[in-house]
């Protein structure tokens, strides 16, 4: 069941859209130089204001348009008498193993597919233009670039930014079924292309100057109709539409608010609600009137039951609770009666027990807290007369350190963990006065030696 958002409040006014492009076309030929001997068409663009930022996308999106751009001879519809149409050299980036087949096919079709000019494999693609100048050349040397849908995420990197720049990245073709290649390649040919930038404009190519006016007011009409469908929240998302040259300023054909935007979205979501609550009737009923009466399963009866049966076990709970209650509060009501048929009972006065009970609370805890304050002068006084008394001892027992003490160093040792006796180091004067060799030390001189020797040798001859 289809769901057409466009009523009354939505769409392009096709009079609207005429007068717009006689009035482009006007303004094109008045600023135009007629000495030019090769002509100066300009391609005539759609452009979409959109009101959010739609998700950019390299892959390009087909759109159907009535009249060709360029020149297409498989069906004969058109030829290449008209002076708007132009021939296209075309390239096909494959796989390896699929490039012997597809020129195959290309030398059967030759009518369909006579534009594909060069067969390209991924390998030979990053091998034989793997520079910015081969790209760049590859880029100026061919029109449209169709490649495998298989292998279209890694063109990005192989083929560069120049592609994106100048809106010829490949366009995707399926290459599974070999016998649809030749309908596809016509398919696209006589279509045109929207890309996804990531801003709030969308620019679509309806046609050149050089066209009829009246072909190119039915491309630009059936662009408008088509491209609000394939953007994200549709109609609902397109604020302006307007018509330009590549050259000149836009002119408005379409313009809607953000309150009447507003309101297309939800005459959107209710019409599509509408169609749901249609679409649910229409699948409830049979062929002869009567309702689909679905079958149970057997998991889904034992749930039933469970359910069942755990709210007949919480029923029993809450009358129960409920019962409990009841008796409580029976219990109570004769309590409190109970006291008002003996008239013979006094009641006793509580404010007196109340103040007697809170002076003994009183008198509690100040005797406690003197208690406290004495035990902790005592505890106070027995460690100053233990750290005095220890002061001239070699070992303080300690659990923890608690401070410096002079002439004591914190260690354990093999008395235990405490205070130890700091005792300064004995020097030996005679091990010192070896090393120093007897009077200063240091390295002897040459000459001393020398004389020594020489006064051993004088001895023993004598």
């Amino acid at each position: 069941m289809g769901r057409k958002i466009i009523g009354p409040t939505v769409g392009v006014e096709e009079a609207l859209t005429d007068r717009a492009l006689r009035a482009l076309l006007k303004h094109h030929e008045a600023t135009s130089s007629k000495d030019q001997l090769l002509g100066d068409e300009l391609d005539v663009q759609v452009q979409f204001g959109l009101a959010r930022i739609p998700r950019g996308s390299p892959k390009p999106i087909r759109i159907e348009i009535p009249h060709s751009l360029v020149k297409v001879d498989g069906d004969g519809q058109e030829g290449g008498n008209e002076d708007y149409i132009r021939e296209v050299d075309a390239c096909i980036i494959v796989k390896e193993e699929s490039k012997p087949w597809v020129q195959e096919l290309i030398a059967r079709f030759p009518s369909e597919l006579g534009c594909i000019k060069k067969v390209l494999g991924l390998q030979s693609l990053r091998t034989k233009h793997k520079s910015f100048t081969q790209r760049r050349e590859l880029l100026a040397r061919f029109d449209v670039f169709f490649a495998d849908d298989r292998i279209l995420p890694m063109l990005t990197k192989a083929l560069g930014g120049k592609f994106f720049e100048k809106k010829k990245q490949p366009i995707p073709v399926k290459l599974t079924r070999k016998e649809a290649l030749p309908f596809m390649i016509q398919k696209c040919l006589k279509s045109t292309f929207m890309y996804l930038s990531a801003g709030t404009c969308i620019t679509v190519k309806a046609g050149n100057t050089a066209m009829p006016s009246s072909k190119l007011l039915d491309n630009i009409v059936a662009v408008c109709a088509e491209v609000p469908t394939k953007v994200p929240r549709k109609w609902a998302n397109v604020g302006s539409i307007s018509i330009k040259t590549s050259s000149s300023v836009s002119l408005p054909i379409y313009k809607k608010t953000p309150q009447e935007l507003e309101q297309i979205r939800i005459l959107a979501e209710e019409q599509v609600k509408a169609d749901d609550r249609v679409e649910v009737a229409e699948a409830s009923e049979n062929v002869g009137g009567e309702k689909r009466k679905k079958k149970e399963t057997p998991l889904a009866k034992a749930l039933k039951k469970q359910k069942v049966s755990n709210t007949e076990k919480s029923e029993e709970k809450s009358a129960k609770k409920s019962k409990k209650k009841k008796k409580t509060k029976e219990e109570g009501q004769t309590d409190e009666e109970a006291p008002t048929n003996n008239t013979e009972t006094v009641p006793k006065p509580r404010k007196k027990q109340e103040n007697a009970e809170a002076q003994k609370v009183v008198a509690e805890n100040e005797s406690q807290e003197s208690k406290a304050e004495v035990k902790s002068k005592k505890s106070k006084k027995k460690a100053r007369k233990e750290s005095v008394g220890d002061e001239d001892s070699a070992f303080i027992k300690a659990r923890k350190f608690s401070g410096a003490k002079p002439g004591y160093v914190f260690k354990k040792g093999s008395a235990g963990l405490g205070y130890y006796r700091d005792l300064l180091p004995v020097v030996d004067k005679a091990w010192l006065a070896s090393l120093n060799g007897g009077r200063g030390g240091g390295r002897k001189s040459m000459g001393s030696s020398r004389r020594k020797k020489v006064a051993d040798r004088e001895n023993i001859n004598v």
